[in-house]
């Protein structure tokens, strides 16, 4: 049984993605856009997400699987979720938060707890890193008009 370690929780991912809090908001909360940025191309990934309160979400691919229950949401501004990975015996608290940046831009910030090592803390850093990168390269032309 893994035991967890005090490394409480991350607050440090920060990422500026220079479009509107709206389109940002879409990218997380739009299963189509979910799944072009949360897990590299090549996994497949398919996304069961609706961002309201108690629903459940789902993100799967060919190589890991997650998902976990909505526990917030303030629509554009904040949005707080569990997070269990398939064969993890730990659920993981995520709180997302959106603000304008001064340039146009959205300022995102990513807060998680819950990890049983340094090291699973360093690799949720590192693939909220990755996913974000993806998420900022994502062509705004890409996302149709609501």
């Amino acid at each position: 049984m893994l035991e967890k370690a005090d490394t409480g929780p991350f607050e440090g991912i920060i990422r500026i993605v220079m479009r509107p809090r709206a389109d940002v908001w879409r990218l997380w909360t739009e299963p189509a856009y979910i799944e072009k940025w949360f897990w590299d191309p090549a996994w497949n990934a398919r996304a069961t997400f609706r961002a309201v309160e108690g629903e459940r979400w789902r993100i799967v691919s060919d190589h890991a699987s997650v998902g976990g229950q909505i526990t917030g949401v303030s629509a554009g501004e904040r949005l707080s979720f569990t997070m269990r990975w398939t064969g993890d015996d730990h659920t993981h608290s995520v709180d997302v938060r959106f603000v304008d940046d001064a340039a146009g831009g959205t300022i995102v910030e990513i807060s998680e707890s819950a990890f049983v090592s340094a090291k699973e803390q360093a690799d949720h850093v590192r693939g909220w890193n990755d996913g974000l990168n993806r998420l900022a390269a994502i062509s705004i032309d890409s996302l149709p008009q609501p």
